[in-house]
């Protein structure tokens, strides 16, 4: 699992959970923290979080690559492979393709995925990682499980290595129903990782437990 953050604090607290393989941003998430880009990449590599993707931007192919160029020059002067995240819209097939050519052990992960047909493209063109946008499917009046699932399926049957990471989740039991739908595992907000565990009934028993332990 991976949490969708750049906040160092929401970091730290979810890398002591131990569940934790790495962390997604996106423009919005770094832009909300009002810091520069790579200051707040520099904070988040020195807690050794594992893969972090950074998304690309730029409003066509060459502004797109020339980012991606960047954030390769910034990982090597750190000494580490940094994930890309790239939009898939018809230009990222291309992006993607330029990517794998320049390095084909890139890690990128395709992201705004909203169908499953964007999703098999997306997987065709390389890309190690897809994002379907659970709860933005929803609200667009999709069925973001049917389209895991067929991305799945499409996926499965032609032995691609692509791997289905869901994200946008507004509640606990999307996360749930995404990865039984058949994605590999899932990029989630700290509160919905805190709501998955921290349930009213299981807290009042804990509660319970500590009090009569306190007795004995």
């Amino acid at each position: 699992m991976f949490i969708d953050t750049a906040n160092i604090n929401e970091i730290k607290e979810a890398l002591g959970t131990g569940i934790i393989k790495g962390v997604t941003t996106n423009p919005t998430i770094l832009k909300r923290e009002g810091r520069p880009r790579l200051q707040q990449l520099d904070d988040i590599l020195a807690l050794e979080p594992g893969m972090i993707f950074v998304q690309v931007t730029g409003r066509d192919v060459e502004e797109l690559f020339d980012d991606y160029l960047r954030l390769c020059e910034y990982g090597i002067s750190r000494g580490r492979k940094i994930g890309i995240k790239t939009p898939m819209s018809f230009i990222g097939l291309e992006l993607v393709k330029r990517i794998k050519e320049h390095d084909s052990n890139i890690p990128v992960l395709g992201t705004a995925i909203y169908s499953a047909d964007q999703g098999i493209l997306s997987s065709i063109a390389g890309c190690d990682y897809l994002a379907p946008y659970v709860n933005r499917m929803k609200n667009c009046g999709s069925d973001p499980y049917l389209e895991i699932r067929k991305m799945r399926t499409f996926i499965d049957d032609r032995g691609l290595g692509t791997r289905i990471l869901a994200a946008s989740f507004k509640e606990p039991v999307q996360v749930t129903d995404a990865l039984m739908a058949g994605a590999h595992t899932c990029t989630v907000p700290l509160s919905i990782i805190k709501h998955m565990m921290d349930k009213d009934a299981a807290l009042a028993a804990i509660n319970v437990f500590n009090t009569d332990g306190e007795s004995l």
